[in-house]
């Protein structure tokens, strides 16, 4: 899947969202390495640091676990729907947390650019 950098989605929930959907197609394999975060950054076109914090919030769901020297292994396949956890909803909040905090400092830049008007 391509990551959509002009999309209000952002790109570390894009790159969560296609890692999730390749376990789900079994893509990844319970028990398989995925590739590092170098490659997955060159694959979906972002920095290292975005591939980071997809695969920490998967790790955080329980969906990934990372062996230090070893790498980063699917661990289970993901639940979707409604009630599967709630994971889920603890990640889309706080995603839409820092979006809101991002906005809010880009709305003070253009307010200070502009004299507060």
């Amino acid at each position: 899947m391509a990551i959509d950098q002009n999309s209000p989605v952002p790109l570390s929930a894009q790159v969560k969202a296609d890692i999730v959907r390749r376990i789900s197609a079994g893509e990844y394999a319970v028990g398989e390495k995925i590739p590092s975060l170098r490659s997955l950054a060159a694959e979906y076109s972002v920095a290292e640091l975005t591939v980071h914090a997809a695969v920490k919030e998967l790790q955080y769901e329980g969906v990934l676990e990372s062996a230090s020297g070893r790498g980063t292994f699917v661990r289970s396949v993901p639940t979707t729907g409604p009630g599967a956890g709630g994971g889920d909803l603890v990640a889309a909040v706080e995603e839409l947390r820092r979006e809101v905090a991002e906005l809010r400092g880009r709305v003070s830049a253009i307010e200070a650019e502009n004299g507060g008007r």
